[in-house]
């Protein structure tokens, strides 16, 4: 019972913690990558669900199909390098982590045509200092083994990078405002195939009227393990506001209570002020992206190129 009673605490303590570590990440952050647990839940439930009872292991998720996942798929978490044992709680959810981490830094460990360094997405993503939360999607989002997909499947990849289903955090950025978007591929896959799918997806995205061209693209040619290939998109979306907002909202059903706020302040060095000040910051993160986000929509007339003499 004791148990129990800690881990609700944890739950409602968590939003406090959440606060203070959102002040630091806006002000010495040069780049950050959130990932909702809620959303990590709802990707697996939906895999688990989809597949028949006899089929276990990793799975692979895809919002191109009714069922979610073809049922005749070779799924399994013992072939492609992955060692044999028993499944672990969250272990769905870690892997879908950690392969955010693998794609993104495959760039510094495989060679490519077009390789992207970590400083180039913060370079490219990040228009305003304090605007550097990105939202990530990737896909597939668990290890296939069949991999003798067809053809199609390529673009039918970049179609669910921008499906809210494959989003890392509970949101939709197709509703919401592009300041810019990378997209970062492993695997066979040309330069072609890449500007070709952005030309078909860009009539379907709002991007801000001073950046309609904000796109980084990032190409490694060794694809992962047990795939022909994968994709990495990360974008810059006001959508992440609402991720803020509903934080902003669990906070302060604690704090103007100041419930559970004596686990933090009887550590030396902590007061409540600094609650009052990570409160000011957040409230000034949502302003900027509401301020950027009312812009979506706006028509500006082609400005005449320079012309030199």
């Amino acid at each position: 019972m004791f148990y129990s009673h800690q881990l609700i605490i944890l739950s409602f303590s968590f939003s406090l913690f959440s606060i203070l570590a959102m002040h630091q990440l806006t002000e010495f952050a040069d780049c950050v990558l959130p990932i909702e647990n809620q959303a990590l839940v709802d990707i697996c439930n939906k895999v688990t669900s989809a597949l028949p009872p006899s089929k276990t292991g990793k799975k692979v998720f895809s919002s191109s199909s009714q069922s979610r996942v073809k049922a005749s798929s070779a799924v399994t978490s013992g072939e492609g390098g992955v060692d044999q044992r028993p499944e672990k709680p969250f272990d769905n959810m870690n892997n879908i982590a950690a392969n955010l981490i693998l794609n993104l830094t495959s760039s510094a460990r495989f060679e490519g045509s077009l390789n992207v360094d970590l400083n180039e997405i913060t370079m490219n993503l990040v228009p305003f200092p304090k605007i550097h939360y990105l939202v990530s999607s990737q896909t597939p989002l668990y290890s296939l083994t069949d991999v003798n997909l067809p053809p199609q499947r390529l673009d039918q990849m970049f179609t669910d990078a921008f499906s809210k289903d494959h989003q890392l955090i509970k949101a939709d950025p197709k509703h919401s405002l592009y300041l810019a978007c990378a997209l970062m591929l492993r695997g066979n896959v040309e330069i072609s195939d890449i500007r070709r799918n952005i030309e078909r997806l860009k009539p379907s995205l709002n991007f801000i009227h001073w950046n309609q061209e904000g796109w980084k693209t990032g190409l490694c040619s060794v694809p992962p393990v047990g795939h022909p290939y994968s994709l990495l998109a990360l974008s810059n979306n006001t959508c992440i506001r609402h991720t803020f907002q509903d934080l902003k909202d669990r906070f302060m059903k604690l704090y103007k209570r100041k419930a559970h706020v004596h686990h933090y302040t009887h550590v030396d060095g902590m007061e409540v002020s600094q609650f009052d000040t990570s409160l000011d910051s957040l409230n000034t993160l949502i302003s900027e992206y509401e301020t950027l986000e009312a812009q979506m929509g706006r028509v500006v007339d082609d400005i005449q190129r320079l012309t030199i003499a």
